[in-house]
Formats: structure tokens, sequence, C-alpha cells
């Protein structure tokens, strides 16, 4: 794939499968600015739940010439090789597992860096952060999700749908994202942008994330998210719920809320914006001590 337009030719970019503890193989796009600070944190970016790297476009394209950016694929995405569907988790606690992995494997032992990620993505994030592994300098979570709680009648029925019949029900999982869970009127390209992702998803991994996942919450868990947190929502995206995303500030120490317009607009160079400014102080803090 050609990823010059995520890094505007001031990047080298490599994409490679990292194996992790259970054997299965992540999908890895790894880009480095050609002129890097010296002492600037790695970036591990974790996306939302099957969501593709061309949502993230111009986010990635104003952060890339700048820092190091591991952009990671999870394993419900059909990217992961995953040599035993049935035997492999994807729960939540997996997911941590990965990133864990993904940290240990690719950054060095002393090396500082950045957990950012949105949605399911940005979940497992703070459940890593409520672990015992190598804490980052700062989280960066775009509409996290504090819980999965499935309609009653998809969660009844996803344990009876073989995957095959997958695309017979994707309708209707299209259908309910834009009447029920997504502003189409004011957020037409994010339901435009779910829609191409059903599209692409592999539906034996996905029933085995939404069976794992079904029920999670962070309430579940104890402690607080030790790290400076910076949490963006958008006015309009109601999937996201901005109410929801100020629920979840008591779970973290150092949280720090911003609000934008739209889904469209976090993702966008201004979220990037604010992202790396956050960064910047965090980093200038640290340094102090």
């Amino acid at each position: 794939m050609d990823y010059s337009a995520y890094t505007g030719n001031r990047s080298t970019v490599s994409e490679y499968m990292h194996t992790v503890s259970d054997g299965v193989r992540l999908r890895i796009i790894d880009f480095k600015p050609v002129s890097k600070k010296t002492n600037s944190p790695v970036i591990i970016f974790i996306a939302g739940w099957i969501s593709l790297i061309s949502g993230w476009r111009e986010f990635l394209a104003a952060l890339t010439p700048r820092y190091r950016v591991i952009y990671a694929e999870t394993r419900e995405k059909h990217s992961s090789d995953v040599p035993d569907i049935k035997a492999a988790s994807f729960d939540m606690r997996r997911m941590q597992n990965d990133i864990a992995d993904i940290v240990t494997g690719l950054t060095g032992q002393k090396e500082a860096f950045i957990l950012a990620g949105s949605s399911l993505g940005a979940s497992a994030i703070m459940e890593y952060c409520r672990s015992a592994g190598r804490m980052p300098l700062c989280t960066v979570l775009v509409g996290p999700n504090g819980e999965f709680r499935f309609p009653r009648f998809l969660g009844s029925l996803i344990p009876f749908i073989h995957p095959s019949l997958y695309f017979a029900v994707k309708p209707i999982v299209k259908w309910y994202l834009r009447n029920f869970r997504v502003n189409s009127a004011a957020e037409k390209e994010q339901i435009e942008k779910y829609e191409l992702t059903l599209d692409y998803a592999d539906p034996y991994k996905l029933k085995k994330n939404a069976l794992g996942v079904k029920n999670w919450s962070m309430s579940q868990g104890n402690g607080k998210i030790p790290v400076p947190s910076l949490i963006l929502g958008a006015t309009t995206d109601s999937l996201h719920s901005t109410g929801h995303l100020k629920e979840l500030l008591p779970f973290f120490d150092k949280p720090q809320y911003v609000e934008l317009m739209s889904n469209r607009e976090t993702h966008s160079v201004k979220a990037a914006q604010v992202m790396t400014r956050y960064i910047e102080r965090i980093a200038r803090s640290a340094a102090k001590v």
C-alpha cells in the first residue's frame, strides 16, 4: 500500500507483522520521520473496532513528520493472522496483553512512549494503564468506550449466528447504526466510514471479538488510570456521546477533556494539533522532574 498521503514524504514507512505472546500476528504500519528529535516520544496508536487506516489519513499526516508513529491494527481486524480463531481469545484482557507485547517488542526499554487510540482501541489502552506494565508518558483517547452493551436483540442473536451468515445480517447492523446510533444528518462521513469498515470486516473474528467484549465495563476493574490523559469528544458524535465520555473522567487521576465539533474533526489535522500541544506540555513537565 502507498502511504505517502499519510506522511507528506517526510517519513519512511515499513509495514510488517508483529507476533504477540499467543502466536497471533498483528499488522503494524511503522512511520519514522526523516528528521526526528532524539528526545521525542514514540506514539503507539491503537485504532477502533474494525476501523481502517484510511479514516485517519489527515490525522496521521500531521503527526508522522514529527513523531515515530506505530499504527497497530488489533486482532479483530481483517489484517491479523490468527492460526486458530476458535482457540484464540478476543476479549479485553487479551487486547490489553497485545498492547503490552507491542510496547515491549517495538520500543526501547527506557524509551518514552505515548499510547493513543480511539473507541475500542482507547478502551484497551485504559485497561492496559490499570495493569502493572510499563506506563506511557500520557494517553490520548478519542471517543473511548467505558462499556460495551449490545442491544438486547443483538446480544441474544450474536451467539447463534454463524459467521457465514454475516453478509445477510450486515444490512441490519448498518440500518441500526444509521437510524439509532449515529447522527446521520450531522455525521454523514462517520456513517459512511462505519459502513465501509463493516464491508471489510472478517465475520469470524468479528463474532469472537463481539462475544469477547460483550458486557465489558470499566466499572468492573480496580484502580484509576495513573498517567495524564487527554480525552477527545465530539459534540455531534452520538455513538460516543459527550455525556458518556464525561462520566469516564473519574476513572482518571489526571484527565483533560477537550470537545471538538464532530467525529470528522476528531480524525482531522485539528485533533492532531490538539494532541501535539498536549504531548509537548506533558513532555516539558516530565523533563523538569
